[in-house]
């Protein structure tokens, strides 16, 4: 088999239709496929991640999308683009596998330069309304004034600890704290469409930001303050933001959290969230040297 960077667009499109997936949702993105023949064996596309590069000092590139139409021709994929990442400006890539593609994630953990670095937990809901519950805490919810921003993102210094950023060993853990401080700042100042903070006695003690994607409201991120954990505030905080979500009529909210949070998982299933799918995360450094 060969190496190819230029996909027939139709090819391209036939293809993912095939293996259950839009065409349009894939436009823009980098490409490198295994054809033999004049046959696709396998598909990876991928991006440049700008933002998080900048953030990190480092080439850092997104797979968005690999799919093979078999084992071996999956992990011949993923071999050869290793490789030729390794002759480009690439530091590390990101990688998320299906819990359930068993097969994918046995060949992606016996390669060299990929480290596992946690998995995530996909979960839904429909908004409805709901009525807040009383703590024992004298809990004010509203929109964060600009001047809160700094207390709000302050809260990233204990939230994201486990993040697969966290993990990452290669990862300055000063860069991870700042790059999630950074992320909920471009939440509060435009990016997301909602911002909530919970505060007790004007002081920020939780954040809960979200994104419209269609008619859907994505939780973005959710940072308690972890000396007011179990006091029902979190709960209080989740709560106004299905009440807001509700009325602005999305059909649907989705929540991600680490497959081992188990506190967050188990708050969202009391507010009616299922889990829809598992996901595990893999970043993988090219010029590192093997494991």
């Amino acid at each position: 088999m060969k190496v190819v960077h230029a996909i027939d667009d139709q090819v391209l499109a036939d293809w993912l239709e095939k293996h259950g997936q839009q065409a349009e949702q894939m436009n823009g993105f980098k490409q490198f496929a295994l054809v033999s023949g004049a046959q696709l064996k396998a598909v990876l596309l991928y991006d440049w991640s700008k933002w998080e590069s900048g953030i990190f000092d480092q080439h850092i590139f997104h797979v968005k999308y690999v799919e093979a139409e078999s084992a071996s021709a999956f992990q011949e994929l993923m071999e050869r683009f290793i490789n030729w990442m390794r002759t480009e400006k690439c530091d590390f890539f990101f990688l998320r596998l299906e819990v359930s593609d068993l097969e994918k994630n046995r060949i992606v953990q016996r390669l060299s330069h990929v480290y596992y670095v946690g998995g995530l937990t996909r979960l839904e809901a429909p908004p409805v309304e709901m009525e807040l519950p009383s703590t024992g805490e004298d809990v004010v919810i509203s929109s964060p004034d600009k001047r809160e921003y700094d207390e709000a993102v302050s809260l990233a210094h204990q939230a994201f600890v486990k993040s697969r950023y966290a993990l990452d060993p290669f990862l300055d853990q000063n860069v991870v704290q700042h790059f999630y401080q950074e992320w909920m700042r471009n939440n509060l100042h435009g990016r997301a469409d909602m911002n909530l903070v919970a505060k007790v006695n004007n002081e920020v003690v939780g954040l809960i930001q979200g994104m419209t994607k269609g008619d859907e409201m994505a939780l973005e991120l959710f940072a308690i303050r972890p000396d007011i954990q179990g006091k029902g505030i979190g709960k209080k905080l989740f709560m106004a933001m299905m009440n807001a979500s509700n009325e602005r009529g999305h059909r649907l909210i989705s929540a991600g959290t680490q497959m081992h949070n188990t506190t967050a998982i188990q708050l969202y299933e009391k507010m009616g969230f299922k889990t829809i799918n598992a996901f595990l995360y893999y970043h993988v450094w090219p010029k590192k040297g093997e494991r």
